[in-house]
């Protein structure tokens, strides 16, 4: 058989595997429920490929000093610099011309991590931060990947001096290189499947979890003289073909196979990346590695990846319309057609040209082109945090101006309010608006008194009048957080000392630890704790809410579960209080699309309150929906009639935030949800009036 297909030192089997991979990637972002449902795993291949190739540079060029080093991290700035800046800034433009103004704040600050290879970090913060989960997607979001390999590049080469520094006496340091590298891989595919399990949503797209992939592509460089001896003498030339092909079935089975809810990278992403390994090792003469529009696609993949995602992202925005096959058509176009163009007078020109691949002027321009795609997405926050500003000074106006057809009150019963669903309406501010409208208020930061990240600490805060008499304890998950500007308020008004435990996530309920899977176990452990802190307190009352046990939550109890209910955790919990002369009130929680077992919000296109209003500015109808669709029975409420005692009681303030028949997204000139399932702290302020009377009553009459 003939020696491995070459051509301009170009191997093909490795650009049939770029070509594949973003294909598969493009095609998985597109249709995501499609048959290419795992095309996410491009990326894992990506990986391999560049640990493959930059391993095997290395060992051909080995560093060793400070000016290999740069000359090795200078060509890396002159190959990826110039076309992912240009995009950068690109989409900048097109995302502050197109995209709502909702979305700009978290995409400036995502090109801003893009343009420094920061943004995978930055996207495993706000994956396990509750506060920005269910954001539209980023169009600088799919950057991660690239800053993973970034981030591989700059450490890689000073581990592999490190190495030859040690064995500088060895003549042959492959042993050592292999057995090094082994070390990191090892340790890295550890830590990928523990933090896979235990946090999927950070362990995507932190670096730590993925070094193993890249590694694996470098300890196949090493490895490879040996591999190709094997394939040569034990199996004999034939056997590439086979070993190529079993690589692309394991690759093909996985995206065809996995999906958007496979926890990945942890042990699942060993199938995709041992595929790649295989072709790689194989480098075998397979017939179709020629073909020409694979070789195209394979020679454009890194543009075609940076490319493709903003389309996707801006189109449906600069076109106000969802996505259909003519809209798909148009982003597969232009996508091949920007990297075709980027390639061409871009990538290929910018790195040749003579006087940019000295070291000074490669460096001077990359950190140039850095600058100014940072000092872009800085003064796009400027003009953001200029309008949050305005806006916060006109909603805290607003509000301390209002009159009677503000708000809820326009729902009162005989109420001759205006209930047009035209015309202005506030919060407008993007920002979390869930705690209190002044985010400034001492003692009541909602980030800081939360306990998140599921490491679920306790966390207490004080405020109002921490030397009055009359305590009150606000205690729950998110939902209990919502109620925090009615309380606060209150609080001040009657000189009350004010108490927050409240955790994302995390019901106040008395759940047995061995109910929950390993990774929300700690959340059982807050529970009793928060339960026991309030039982020393002895507060005069317990206020709480809760987003209870859902359908959405089903992942968190193991399957032994039993025939434990939510009803019977909370009942647990109200009836400690209740046996230590502790009252509690329970408040109703509130109508939303994420209710009861009807939580899929893909079911509910007005799910998300702020891009359906941006979506039908003059016609707030279209956002509002049946209340018999929305409201769910409150398994916290139906323990509070378990219990059956004065000092356990509820409050259902619904209809106020809904009508007789239909919830709507504005009320009384007021947004009333601030995702699919929480309340505006504006809205909770409105609903002080009826809030109110309910908390003294519960205060006074002991």
């Amino acid at each position: 058989m003939s020696s491995p297909i070459r051509d301009r030192d170009v191997r093909l089997d490795i650009q049939a595997l770029r070509a594949f991979a973003v294909g598969v990637v493009v095609c998985g972002h597109l249709w995501p429920s499609g048959p290419l449902s795992g095309g996410f795993l491009g990326v894992d291949i990506f990986f391999v490929i560049s640990g493959f190739l930059i391993t095997s540079h290395l060992l051909g060029h080995v560093p060793t000093n400070l000016r290999g080093l740069l000359d090795f991290w200078a060509r890396r700035v002159r190959r990826l610099l110039p076309a992912s800046l240009a995009v950068l800034v690109a989409t900048a433009v097109a995302a502050w011309w197109w995209l709502p103004e909702t979305q700009w704040a978290d995409t400036a600050r995502q090109i801003r991590a893009a343009a420094t290879y920061w943004i995978n970090w930055q996207l495993a913060g706000d994956s396990v931060d509750y506060f920005g989960a269910g954001k539209p997607a980023s169009p600088v979001q799919h950057y991660w990947s690239l800053s993973v390999e970034e981030q591989f590049y700059l450490v890689w080469p000073v581990f592999i001096l490190v190495l030859t520094w040690v064995g500088w006496r060895l003549r042959d340091r492959r042993w050592l290189y292999f057995s090094g590298l082994l070390v990191v891989v090892g340790a890295s595919l550890w830590w990928s499947v523990t933090y896979t399990r235990t946090t999927p949503a950070s362990a995507y797209f932190v670096s730590t979890t993925r070094v193993w992939e890249l590694g694996a592509g470098g300890l196949l460089a090493v490895a490879s003289p040996v591999i190709a001896g094997m394939l040569a003498t034990l199996w004999g030339r034939r056997a590439r073909v086979p070993a190529a092909y079993a690589g692309w079935l394991l690759m093909m089975a996985a995206v065809l196979q996995f999906s958007g809810d496979t926890a990945i990278p942890g042990w699942r992403a060993v199938v995709p990346v041992t595929g790649a390994l295989l072709v790689i090792a194989a480098n075998a003469p397979l017939a179709w590695y020629p073909v020409r529009g694979l070789r195209w696609l394979g020679d454009h993949s890194y543009s075609t990846y940076l490319w493709h995602w903003p389309l996707l992202v801006i189109e449906p925005a600069a076109l106000h319309s969802a996505r259909g096959w003519k809209d798909d058509t148009a982003i597969i176009v232009a996508t091949l057609v920007l990297a075709a163009l980027t390639k061409r007078y871009l990538e290929d020109p910018v790195r040749n040209v003579a006087w940019w691949r000295r070291l000074v002027p490669t460096y001077a321009m990359g950190a140039a082109g850095m600058a100014v795609v940072i000092a872009v997405a800085a003064t796009w926050s400027g003009v953001v945090n200029h309008r949050q500003d305005r806006y916060q000074r006109q909603l805290v106006a607003q509000v301390a101006s209002a009159e009677g057809c503000f708000g809820a009150a326009v729902l009162d019963r005989g109420s001759t309010c205006d209930r047009s669903l035209q015309g202005a309406y506030v919060p407008k501010s993007s920002t979390w608006q869930i705690g209190a409208i002044s985010q400034d208020k001492p003692g009541l930061n909602s980030r800081e008194c939360n306990s998140t990240d599921r490491e679920w600490v306790l966390v207490r805060c004080d405020a109002g009048d921490v030397s009055s008499p009359v305590s009150v304890v606000l205690t729950g998950n998110s939902h209990a957080l919502q109620w925090l500007e009615a309380l606060s308020t209150v609080a001040e008004a009657e000189h009350w000392h004010l108490i927050t435990y409240y955790a994302t996530g995390c019901p106040f309920a008395a759940w047995p630890r061995r109910m929950f899977t390993p990774q929300f176990a700690r959340c059982a452990d807050w529970e009793q704790e928060v339960l026991s802190s309030i039982v020393r307190l002895k507060p005069t009352l317990v206020v709480t809410s809760n987003l209870g046990y859902r359908s959405r939550f089903k992942d968190w109890f193991t399957p032994d579960a039993g025939g434990l209910q939510p009803v019977d955790a909370y009942a647990a919990a109200y009836a400690t209080l209740r046996d230590a002369n502790i009252k509690t009130l329970v408040i109703n929680d509130a109508p939303a699309p994420a209710g009861g077992d009807k939580s899929d919000p893909a079911k509910y296109p007005n799910a998300d309150p702020i891009r359906c209003l941006e979506a039908h500015p003059t016609d707030y109808a279209a956002c509002s929906a049946p209340r018999s669709d929305w409201e769910y029975r409150d398994p916290a409420v139906d323990a509070v009639t378990r219990i059956g005692s004065p000092k356990v009681t509820s409050v259902d303030l619904n209809d106020h935030i809904c009508g007789p028949q239909v919830c709507d997204a504005v009320v009384g000139g007021v947004r009333v949800r601030q995702d699919d399932s929480h309340l505006t702290g504006t809205y909770v302020h409105t609903l002080i009036p009826y809030l109110r009377p309910v908390l003294v009553a519960s205060v006074t009459d002991r």
